[in-house]
C-alpha cells in the first residue's frame, strides 16, 4: 500500500502543522513546504483514496470541507487586504 503523506504523518501528529482552522472532520493548516507565501492546505480528517472512491455518503463531508475552504479564503483575503 502506499504511504499517504496526510494521513500518516499529518493527522497522525507524526509531522507537526501549523493549524489554520480545524472541525470534527477537517484540518486546513499551512503548507509544511509552501510554494506560494501563503499556502494552506485543507484535507479531510477520512481517508479517501481517490476522487473515484467518493461515494454519496461523503457528500456531507464534502460540503464541509468546502466550507472550511472558503472560511481559510476569507480569512487570509481579510488577512492580506491592502489598507
Amino acid at each position: 500500500m502506499a504511504e499517504d503523506f496526510y494521513c500518516d504523518e499529518v493527522l497522525s501528529g507524526k509531522t507537526q502543522v501549523n493549524r489554520v482552522l480545524e472541525t470534527e472532520n477537517v484540518l486546513a493548516y499551512y503548507h509544511t513546504r509552501p510554494f506560494y507565501p501563503v499556502h494552506i492546505v485543507a484535507i479531510p480528517k477520512k481517508h479517501i483514496s481517490s476522487l473515484i472512491a467518493l461515494e454519496e455518503s461523503d457528500n456531507e463531508l464534502l460540503l464541509e470541507l468546502l466550507g472550511v475552504i472558503k472560511k481559510v479564503a476569507t480569512m487570509v483575503t481579510e488577512e492580506n487586504r491592502a489598507c
